[in-house]
C-alpha cells in the first residue's frame, strides 16, 4: 500500500517530491565513525622491532594475515604478542601445537637488523621441525640502504 506525502501549503493534492535524507545520513555517519574506529585494531599484531634492509616484493594485504614471529634486539621471540621459549625444543612444540600455523603453514619472520645470525636460526630450525612449509622475512624497504643498492649497477 503506497502512500503519498501532501504538501498541506500548497493548494490541490499534488505530492511532495522532496525526498528525506536525514535518516540516511545518519546511518552513513555512523558507518564513518565505526570504520574510523575498527581501522586501527585491524593493523597486524607484533613488537616493534628494527627491521633490516633487503631489496624484495612488497608483501600484500592478505599476505598480512599470516602469522608473524617478531625477534627483538635482545634475541626475544614472540608469537604475534604472545613470547615464545628461548628454549628451540619447546619453541617447536610451541609452534606445532599453533592452530593456525597449522592451518596456514606460511610463517613471517619480522627480525630485528641487530639481533644474533644465531637467533634466527633457531627460530628457522623450530619451524622446519614444527613443518611449517613457507618462511618469508619481513624487511624495511624504505630504508637508506635500499636507495644505495639501487643506485648501484
Amino acid at each position: 500500500m503506497a502512500r503519498s506525502i501532501i504538501n498541506e501549503d500548497s493548494s490541490g493534492d499534488q505530492p511532495m517530491s522532496a525526498i528525506n535524507v536525514t535518516s540516511l545520513v545518519d546511518v552513513m555517519f555512523c558507518l564513518l565513525i565505526m570504520f574510523m574506529v575498527a581501522t586501527p585494531l585491524m593493523s597486524p599484531d607484533g613488537m616493534a622491532v628494527d627491521l633490516p634492509a633487503a631489496r624484495g616484493e612488497e608483501i600484500t594485504e592478505d599476505e598480512f594475515l599470516y602469522t608473524v614471529i617478531s625477534v627483538d634486539k635482545t634475541g626475544r621471540a614472540f608469537l604475534g604478542t604472545l613470547p615464545l621459549s628461548q628454549d628451540p625444543t619447546k619453541m617447536k612444540e610451541e609452534l606445532a601445537n599453533n592452530a593456525k600455523i597449522k592451518e596456514d603453514g606460511q610463517v613471517f619472520i619480522q627480525g630485528d637488523q641487530n639481533v644474533e645470525h644465531a637467533r634466527i636460526v633457531d627460530i628457522l630450525v623450530a619451524l622446519k621441525d614444527a613443518e611449517v612449509s613457507q618462511v618469508g622475512f619481513v624487511t624495511d624497504p624504505n630504508s637508506k640502504r635500499i636507495a644505495e643498492m639501487k643506485k648501484q649497477p
